[in-house]
């Protein structure tokens, strides 16, 4: 049962977009650098797969560190938490777009995931603490799509650049983007009382238990599995695509870079709205996560096994995307559900987002390694199934 806590009324739509709008932010350096890596190759005498350790190093701090960052964040609270992590991403573009070296580009890729990794855990966490009932399931539905809506705004914003090699330009287009919503959260982020009954004066063997026993919270441990892997699915997906389409299509990387961000896109705004909508209606979360694995199985044998060219490629892709919208959506309205009582909503969040922060890590080298497109179907399908079954059973509207 989740931990009753009685919140003030606040505006919906500023609540949601103060938590999505950073995240997404947050995302973009990771579709910044993708269409640049050849440039990036020639201009810091590096190597693809060095260039590719240091896109993984911005994952590396949430991994590690997403679900102590959690306790952190219940205990310092959610606003001075928020203003941190967008200080540390618009940090780490500005450092990024000035790097002569590969080994500097990576230590700049660690300080904006950590900006990155805080956000990942502070978007459910501002909602929580902030809205509640039928809006806090659309918001949560909605900013649950963040991550791929963030690469893809990432991938739009380097083509501007793409054509004339200009990394270092969108990077720091990105950085002042960040300074910016640093800006916004530092004028219109109310402080926020914590989800949990954490107090300053609670004993540090306390607090590191309380920390801990996340860990003993098996519906915590299948919602963040059911989670990550949709998720690592969208990430190889997403890895694969625009080249994949540019190969087959004959089309230059920036046009199906393009197309490809366009489709996310719309699709994710599009899933993540409906979902919400849904369950706000008391769909029941499994059933409508069953329905999204069967249209995500769908798209994705659609995409890699049917040549029907562009167009259909890019509505496969969409239908896919739509698809992941509604899992991550759904999943991630249960999040409060199955917080416990006395255990923080921060560090139930760290963990989620830890598990996915894990399987992004792993997904490059899974996903590149395959050839075939039954080969990309039948690992999607293996971890669509996983997730299902993983998904904890908890009733579509929690008690708040």
């Amino acid at each position: 049962m989740e931990q009753t806590l009685t919140l003030p009324r606040r505006n919906a739509l500023l609540m949601t977009a103060l938590a999505y709008i950073p995240a997404v932010l947050a995302m973009m350096p990771v579709g910044v650098l993708v269409p640049f890596l050849e440039t990036l190759k020639v201009d810091l005498a590096t190597s693809g797969a060095q260039l590719g350790l240091s896109i993984a190093l911005f994952s590396i701090p949430a991994a590690v560190l997403a679900t102590v960052g959690g306790g952190l964040i219940d205990q310092y609270g959610i606003r001075p938490s928020m203003l941190f992590a967008a200080a540390a991403t618009a940090l780490g573009s500005v450092l990024a777009s000035q790097v002569h070296s590969v080994l500097a580009l990576d230590g700049a890729m660690v300080v904006g995931g950590v900006g990155f990794g805080a956000l990942c855990v502070l978007a459910p966490c501002l909602v929580m603490a902030s809205l509640s009932e039928g809006r806090r399931t659309r918001a949560m539905a909605f900013v649950s799509t963040y991550a791929p809506t963030g690469y893809a705004a990432g991938l739009l914003l380097a083509v501007l650049f793409a054509n004339a090699g200009e990394w270092r330009r969108a990077l720091l287009v990105h950085g002042t983007l960040m300074a910016a919503a640093f800006v916004l959260l530092a004028l219109l982020l109310p402080p926020l009382q914590s989800a949990t009954d954490l107090t300053q004066e609670e004993p540090l063997r306390l607090r590191l238990a309380r920390l801990l026993r996340v860990f003993r919270e098996p519906r915590v441990l299948r919602l963040a599995i059911a989670v990550a892997l949709p998720n690592a699915v969208s990430y190889g997906t997403s890895l694969s695509a625009p080249a994949y389409l540019a190969r087959v299509n004959h089309l230059s990387i920036a046009v199906s870079s393009a197309s490809v961000a366009s489709a996310k896109l719309a699709a994710l705004i599009v899933g993540g709205v409906s979902v919400g909508l849904l369950l706000s209606r008391a769909i029941a979360p499994r059933v409508l996560y069953a329905v999204m694995v069967v249209v995500g199985l769908a798209a994705q044998a659609t995409l890699y096994l049917v040549p029907g060219g562009l167009v259909v490629a890019i509505l496969a892709l969409m239908a896919w995307l739509f698809a992941f919208g509604g899992m991550t959506g759904g999943a991630m309205t249960l999040l409060p559900a199955v917080t416990a009582r006395g255990t923080g909503g921060g560090s139930a969040s760290g963990l989620v987002n830890q598990f996915i922060s894990l399987a992004s890590f792993a997904t490059p080298s899974i996903w590149l390694s395959l050839h075939a497109g039954s080969q990309f179907v039948l690992l999607a399908g293996a971890c669509l199934l996983v997730s299902l079954i993983a998904l904890p059973g908890i009733p579509a509207r929690a008690t708040p």
